[in-house]
């Protein structure tokens, strides 16, 4: 299975998956109306590795750019593709902050220091029920 590398990312294919396929399912900004290779919209530079069109594409494209609707990688690649900018928000700051996310981490934490489940229970609260005509009010 080919690994595809994006500025942000790396992932697999599924199979029968297109390059097209994969950069959405892994949130890629590519634009894309035909699916087929004969608009070119979804083009996309290919920065290293080879690609296998699955139908010989009609758009026209330059030498370092490939249709991701159509072709899948004959082995790993890298494309110049950026992700949404909500991920590539998320993706920024899981960079940044590495050290203090892996403080919170379960695993890190020792046995004795969580919190059994019984006891992050809200308690009842002590005022008393209010009753108006045999109903509930708390």
């Amino acid at each position: 299975m080919s690994v595809v590398r994006s500025q942000h990312i790396s992932f697999s294919l599924t199979p029968h998956e297109t390059l097209l396929d994969g950069l959405e399912r892994t949130g890629h900004e590519v634009e894309y109306q035909c699916r087929g290779g004969y608009c070119g919209i979804c083009r996309v530079r290919l920065l290293d590795g080879e690609i296998r069109y699955l139908e010989q594409p009609l758009a026209f494209i330059a030498s370092d750019e490939i249709l991701p609707c159509c072709c899948v990688p004959k082995a790993d690649i890298r494309v110049d593709c950026e992700l949404r900018p909500e991920l590539r928000d998320w993706h920024q700051q899981e960079d940044m902050f590495p050290v203090q996310q892996s403080l919170f981490a379960e695993e890190l934490l020792h046995p004795d220091q969580l919190i059994p489940a019984k006891k992050m229970r809200r308690r009842k609260s002590s005022k008393p029920k209010v009753q108006a005509n045999n109903l509930s009010l708390f």
